[in-house]
């Protein structure tokens, strides 16, 4: 199956939603980093008698972050598929960076956005990331045909 191209105008036209899931990805990437601190924090804890008052909390309090750490993980793998499902990828949870596939005179490349961009305004090649990206200089050089 071809994979989806994008142009620089569908990919703004798109911003609005996109940027609602980045803000859920974001939020979520961030309480899953809390719990799983805390939950290695509980871990290395010195361990209580086994049977007492304190391992059975501990014990609660250990399945509960993980049961919570399960939810978010679920939800985070939604908002992925919501954002493949539009055609692009999740290059970066912690800072929301979305990919786009477009094409650079002819030839496949990424379209790169961050949450703080007004607009689609950067693009890199497919085995660059983000710090490779550079300006987009002019956005014709991004147009394509459909159906070629």
């Amino acid at each position: 199956m071809e994979s989806k191209v994008i142009s620089i105008q569908e990919a703004n036209q798109m911003l609005p939603l996109i940027r609602q899931i980045v803000n859920d990805i974001m939020t979520h990437w961030e309480q899953i980093i809390l719990k799983r601190t805390q939950l290695e924090c509980l871990e290395k804890e010195v361990p209580t008698p086994a049977g007492s008052r304190v391992d059975h909390e501990q014990t609660r309090r250990v399945s509960e972050l993980k049961a919570d750490l399960n939810y978010l993980i679920d939800k985070i793998n939604y908002y992925i598929r919501e954002v493949e499902e539009l055609g692009c990828f999740v290059e970066e949870f912690k800072r929301g960076i979305i990919n786009f596939p477009s094409l650079f005179h002819g030839r496949k490349v990424f379209l790169c956005w961050k949450p703080d961009e007004q607009t689609v305004s950067h693009w890199h090649e497919l085995d660059e990331t983000f710090k490779d990206r550079v300006k987009i200089r002019d956005a014709a050089e991004f147009l394509y045909q459909r159906g070629q």
